[in-house]
């Protein structure tokens, strides 16, 4: 029997690995719902899967750990989506999605906190049209 942990998969953005300590996901359907004048039930309309958020409560920890945040920080400021190795759910192409907080304690030496959240990526669907420029 496969203790569940020795599924977990190490975490990292980017290449750059980091412990999670907690995490949270949102999942679900998109849905539009009609309402009419003069009816009880209304009409709902399946808009598709939503899309996928993950919260992140990571933290780092060793005698390098200044290099370590670092370059987990230039991992973040890299714009455009990334990989993001997630413990429970695997590979996700994402992009980070707002701030990021980083803390630092006394009493926890030799370690660095790092919050942060993330939305998948996707791809699109469509191409984007590009109007010629106008000559006056």
């Amino acid at each position: 029997m496969t203790v569940w942990k020795n599924k977990l998969r190490p975490a990292s953005f980017r290449g750059i690995p980091f412990q999670v300590e907690d995490d949270e996901g949102t999942f679900g359907r998109r849905v539009q719902v009609h309402e009419y004048p003069n009816r009880d039930k209304p009409y709902t309309e399946d808009l598709g899967r939503a899309t996928r958020r993950f919260n992140i409560g990571a933290y780092l920890v060793g005698d390098d750990i200044f290099e370590a945040r670092d370059r987990l920080i230039a991992a973040i400021d890299t714009p455009g989506p990334g990989t993001l190795v997630h413990p429970y759910y695997g590979e996700i192409a994402v992009c980070i999605d707002g701030e990021v907080r980083v803390s630092h304690s006394g009493r926890e030496g030799r370690m660095c906190r790092v919050s942060f959240s993330v939305v998948e990526a996707g791809e699109l669907s469509f191409r984007l049209r590009v109007s010629p420029p106008v000559t006056p």
